[in-house]
């Protein structure tokens, strides 16, 4: 048993330093510069679009097939729409709300990671190390992803960190069940990716592309989007 809280342990610690690590950018970007907000919601737009198109879709559809698949993208869909329905004419702006569904996303994500660093290293130690160490370093870049719609939307650095700490821990819970029961259901693990994959995909569609061109119309946001598309597969490969 004690082997399986020291994996929750270093669990936690992925999730929360890979994620935490990223949203301690946060204080240096100015909200007052609408270019470099237009620039970051690009990269984050790109490498978001890098992660479900390399990573999340292709390892659901592996796990679980094509139905499972379509079935967690659309259902991922459909709570996004109905989260903005409810949110509708309360006191959030548009760039924050996408923030936050977007943290949701991420830490949805960490799961499936937590479980398969909680199933490797109860088979293999040496194994277990590697992938933690290669999740952590994965998970900077989504940390970072979450501080341009946060700060655009003009939440306090503070609350960004804080965000960016707590979308980690998901990676501990999933350690601790994967760890616990050895083997987790493929089936699940697909659900999990997929889901994530559709609610990122309504975000990244719907507000983080199109605000960031509305932040500022020149080429710039573009070229950012192509450098996090490619920053997020080389974070993958």
């Amino acid at each position: 048993m004690g082997d399986i809280y020291t994996i929750t342990l270093v669990g936690f610690f992925v999730g929360v330093a890979g994620t935490g690590l990223g949203g301690l950018f946060a204080p240096f970007i100015k909200e007052e510069n609408q270019k470099l907000l237009s620039c970051l919601l690009g990269l984050t737009g790109g490498l978001m679009l890098s992660i479900v198109t390399f990573e999340l879709l292709p390892q659901s559809y592996i796990l679980g097939g094509l139905i499972t698949e379509i079935i967690g993208i659309l259902l991922g869909i459909i709570v996004v729409i109905s989260v903005e329905e409810i949110t509708v004419g309360k006191d959030y702006n548009e760039l924050m709300k996408s923030g936050i569904i977007l943290s949701i996303s991420i830490g949805i994500h960490n799961l499936p990671e937590g479980l398969a660093i909680g199933s490797s290293f109860m088979a293999h130690k040496e194994m277990g190390i590697t992938l933690a160490l290669a999740i952590l370093v994965h998970n900077i870049p989504e940390g970072l992803a979450l501080v341009a719609p946060l700060k655009a939307g003009k939440l306090p650095n503070w609350k960004i960190i804080l965000i960016a700490l707590i979308v980690g821990v998901p990676t501990g819970v999933g350690a601790f069940i994967g760890a616990y029961l050895g083997t987790v259901s493929n089936y699940l693990i697909s659900f999990c990716l997929s889901f994530a994959g559709g609610t990122m995909l309504y975000i990244i569609c719907n507000d983080l592309i199109p605000n960031a061109k509305t932040l500022h119309s020149g080429r710039a946001s573009t070229i950012w989007i192509i450098i996090g598309f490619i920053l997020g597969m080389l974070t993958i490969f």
